[in-house]
């Protein structure tokens, strides 16, 4: 089966900037969605974009304010991606990486938009290690998730079919909670009331509910 480009977020008020970034990833596998920017939009209304964009990674372009399109920057976007979603993939590019140094806690998610990428250069240096990062954030996120679902999906089966003890009980409430703090922007990875003690002494009772359960973690998104 065909690989799926990785999907990235890229918020800019330049249209263009889009446009061009769009252009210099399409050959790396990556599909670029930019946002809709309008007239004294608000952070949040901005973010619920992002949200609902279904998207593997989200680079924040800094300088949101020079268009005078709306009044914040792109550390107020930062901060809001590490409240709802912590470990997501994110990336602070900027043209002005000591500015938005002054603003951002991590600077190891600072880039600089022309160290990246330059038009008709010949040495990729850059970009190749740019495009390596980009895909390796991406993979070792959607390794972590997929590793806790798994461990998740293997207790449920195990309490399926013998039970589980009471440490095993907690370690599944543990994954839970650990998978619902990933993402606190929409409804819960898993719905907590589908694991529960009580849920857990019962699944041996119901098979067809706890297959049905075990296949919403199949086919949750990444």
């Amino acid at each position: 089966m065909e690989q799926q480009p990785y999907k990235i977020g890229y918020i800019d008020e330049d249209p263009q900037q889009v446009k061009r970034f769009t252009r210099n990833l399409r050959p790396h596998g990556f599909e670029v969605i930019g946002y809709e920017f309008y007239k004294n939009m608000t952070p949040e209304s901005l973010m619920e974009q992002v949200y609902n964009s279904d998207i593997d990674l989200l680079l924040i372009d800094y300088k949101l304010k020079e268009s005078n399109v709306v009044g914040f920057n792109g550390d107020v976007i930062e901060n809001l991606i590490y409240n709802t979603k912590p470990l997501f993939p994110h990336i602070i590019f900027t043209s002005d990486v000591d500015q938005a140094e002054a603003h951002v806690d991590d600077w190891k998610i600072i880039y600089d938009k022309g160290d990246v990428f330059v038009d008709d250069e010949e040495d990729t240096t850059n970009s190749d290690r740019f495009i390596k990062m980009l895909i390796r954030s991406i993979e070792q996120y959607r390794k972590y998730v997929d590793s806790r679902k798994q461990a998740l999906s293997v207790l449920l089966q195990k309490g399926e079919l013998e039970g589980l003890n009471a440490t095993e009980k907690n370690e599944a409430l543990s994954l839970q909670d650990e998978l619902n703090n990933l993402d606190k922007s929409k409804k819960e990875e898993i719905p907590r009331q589908l694991i529960s003690i009580e849920k857990l002494e019962n699944l041996a009772k119901n098979r067809k509910e706890a297959e049905e359960f075990l296949q919403t973690l199949i086919n949750k998104s990444k």
